[in-house]
């Protein structure tokens, strides 16, 4: 059996992947996820609650100099978190951070923002359990299509190549920075809502070896999943997508082999993304923010 203090279980995905539904199985599994009045509430987005803890938010935007026009698309943006590693001041509010959610029981984290700063919290936390998740990109393309869209939009604008180099760039940083992990677990989306009493205990007995559990609540955990919430099925397999690169295609059927064997070696040469993307994203990034503060 692990500590909990030292192995926080860490949920990693791109948005619009699941993560929220793994979340909530893992708080009925029985992990923390902080007092209620801290963690993002329910909305049209995600009505059964997005289960991220909202100091931990507050850290990421401090880490990454939002305030100061950065973003995460920055070209030197993984160096510049990696380097705050050395700040002995965000060590301590890091630390802190984690000693709040410290209940001498597991406990868990999700928020999509934390695939772009692995470099700084892989130095903080001691041991972490991650929990993938992986679904098909034109899906999650779309569906952050529909998330990011400010209502005030007139114009009919597809950013789903867009959308597709981000899933790209996010799940290489994943891939990336949990290689060395010893404890990791990934799930596909598309199997949890088909499948949800195998997922639900696949993840259960996943967790139960790492903490020495023996019983866990699996009809609680599959109640997490309600298939109707699965919107933006677009039918279409990933290998078809003609928005969709050669080599993301290729990084997809990976990160689904992956579910069945997560120790299978990553290696980023082979799926590069396209010179310049970077500024892509930032342009979107640019381009929504500006449309935001018309609405």
């Amino acid at each position: 059996m692990i500590d909990p203090e030292n192995h926080p279980i860490i949920v990693l995905g791109v948005e619009r992947s699941g993560t929220s539904v793994v979340a909530e199985m893992l708080h009925r599994w029985g992990a923390y996820a902080g007092p209620s009045e801290k963690l993002h509430q329910a909305d049209v987005h995600a009505p059964r609650g997005y289960w991220e803890f909202l100091p931990l938010w507050g850290l990421l935007a401090e880490l990454g100099e939002f305030d100061a026009g950065a973003t995460w698309w920055d070209l030197d943006f993984q160096q510049r978190i990696e380097k705050k590693t050395t700040d002995p001041a965000f060590r301590k509010k890091a630390t802190d951070l984690m000693a709040e959610m410290d209940k001498g029981a597991p406990w868990f984290w999700k928020d999509p923002a934390l695939s772009h700063f692995l470099p700084f919290w892989k130095q903080i936390w001691s041991d972490a359990i991650y929990i993938i998740t992986v679904r098909n990109p034109l899906d999650t393309a779309v569906s952050w299509q529909k998330f990011i869209m400010p209502s005030n939009m007139k114009v009919r604008i597809s950013f789903v190549a867009m959308n597709l180099l981000r899933w790209q760039h996010i799940m290489t940083l994943i891939l990336q920075h949990t290689e060395d992990a010893q404890h990791r677990l990934f799930l596909g989306y598309e199997d949890i809502v088909r499948q949800p009493r195998a997922q639900a205990k696949r993840l259960a007995c996943f967790l139960n070896s790492k903490f020495g559990k023996q019983i866990s609540p699996i009809q609680e955990m599959i109640d997490a999943v309600e298939p109707e919430l699965w919107q933006n099925d677009c039918g279409i397999p990933f290998e078809q997508v003609t928005e969709a690169t050669s080599e993301q295609k290729a990084l997809y059927a990976f990160a689904r082999r992956k579910i069945d064997n997560p120790f299978a070696p990553f290696d980023a040469t082979k799926y590069p993304l396209p010179p310049g993307y970077l500024e892509f994203l930032n342009v979107q990034e640019a381009l929504l923010k500006a449309y935001r503060e018309l609405d």
